[in-house]
């Protein structure tokens, strides 16, 4: 093993932040920042991944080993992670030093870090830009350099110099890291799978692939929420069994009692589709009951958009009083004009993401503004790609033509 290895300890995907009620895409910070810097800059390290470790019974042994022994380790802390907090902790016990911490500025620092030296970046919001990126590369890279010196970082060995750190040899090290990197599956391997082929419309393809990561990961919130997403899509046997078993998927992330925007978005989504097939006011009930908590939590547009809609779509009650239809039409057309502050503002910083463009563009819509609708929908046919995105934000179009 010529090359020195660099452990990066973080979460991956879209992980919420509860303390600050926002959610934050992990992988932008690693794809952007970390790997780029160490594909570019820092070539004589190898960069290893959590998830990109074995996904079999290796990973525990491949994980202790490199938290012993990579000669960097890299721990990101944003969201306060479990597993990267503990993982964190067992880096500190075993190594006196070459160990860099890094966290959102937003983030609050645990107690016990409180002494430790912190890379801390701005909040990248939906989309992390360049400039930025190359900010936090510069941050990092100085880091690195700083960590070659072999000072202590380790809180441990900081407060108790005179304690011998464990050991393993050199050739168990290679032997079990090797015996990690020459597995084909792995967790991060198997992710870029689902997603491809959620991102080609192929979901029934993908939801093997994220039920075995479930089983890889049986507590993360961002594989179940993908296999919720991909049974619905789906429609395998039938819309309605998959809806209902989608339904059974989400719920064990116990939305009632959720504060994770994309745990409730899903479930709105499965409760709106349902009322969809069947006419039944009760799932749209819920469908707003867990879209407005949504949006409520962190103004996110994507729920607040579904919010407002499905209060439109109440409107069709039978039994709702003249009075009862125009509060529903009033909310909603507050609530759209509440998305479209939100989401012009983020635009304003050059915070843009695809969805964003539908969202303004149905609003809008709602709203009687024919030159900003039809410009946000050029803005969003331009930069989405997958099939199954472009037939949503249509059937959302279509559905709302006889209620505005």
């Amino acid at each position: 093993m010529s090359q020195k290895i660099c452990f990066v300890v973080m979460g991956f995907g879209k992980k919420m932040d509860y303390e600050n009620s926002k959610e934050v895409d992990l992988d932008k910070i690693y794809k952007k920042v970390i790997k780029e810097l160490f594909e570019k800059d820092l070539t004589d390290y190898e960069l290893i991944r959590a998830d990109e470790i074995a996904g079999s019974s290796i990973i525990d042994v491949s994980m202790y080993t490199l938290l012993m022994k990579s000669d960097l380790v890299i721990a990101d802390i944003t969201t306060l992670n479990p597993n990267a907090i503990y993982e964190l902790g067992v880096r500190h016990a075993l190594k006196p030093y070459s160990t860099i911490i890094m966290a959102e500025e937003q983030c609050r620092i645990p107690f016990d870090l409180n002494h430790s030296r912190f890379l801390v970046y701005r909040e990248i919001g939906e989309n992390l830009d360049d400039k930025e990126a190359q900010v936090i590369r510069e941050k990092l890279k100085e880091f690195v350099t700083a960590s070659e010196k072999k000072e202590p970082d380790s809180p441990l060995y900081t407060f108790l110099p005179h304690i011998s750190p464990p050991s393993l040899t050199d050739e168990e090290y290679h032997k079990i890291v090797d015996e990690a990197k020459g597995k084909s599956e792995n967790i991060s391997s198997l992710v870029e799978q689902a997603e491809k082929l959620k991102n080609q419309d192929q979901f029934e393809s993908a939801i093997p692939i994220w039920d075995r990561l479930v089983d890889l990961l049986p507590n993360n919130d961002y594989v179940v929420q993908q296999l919720a997403l991909c049974t619905y899509k789906s429609k395998a046997p039938n819309e309605t069994l998959a809806l209902d078993k989608a339904l059974d998927i989400i719920k064990r992330l116990s939305p009632k009692n959720s504060l994770d925007i994309e745990t409730l978005g899903i479930t709105g989504a499965i409760y709106k589709r349902l009322y969809r097939l069947n006419q039944n006011f009760d799932y749209l009930d819920e469908a707003i009951y867990y879209y407005k908590k949504g949006y409520i939590i962190q103004n996110d547009y994507y729920n607040g958009e579904n919010f407002a809609n499905c209060l439109l779509l109440k409107t069709k009650q039978n039994n709702l009083k003249d009075e009862g239809s125009i509060y529903l039409k009033f909310e909603s057309k507050n609530v759209q004009k509440e998305i479209i502050r939100i989401i012009e503002s983020n635009l304003k910083a050059a915070e843009v993401n695809f969805w964003m463009y539908a969202t303004l563009s149905v609003c809008y819509f709602c709203l009687g503004d024919d030159e900003n609708y039809k410009k946000y929908q050029d803005e969003f046919y331009k930069s989405c790609s997958a099939e199954w995105e472009k037939k949503t934000y249509i059937d959302t179009i279509d559905e709302l033509k006889d209620l505005i």
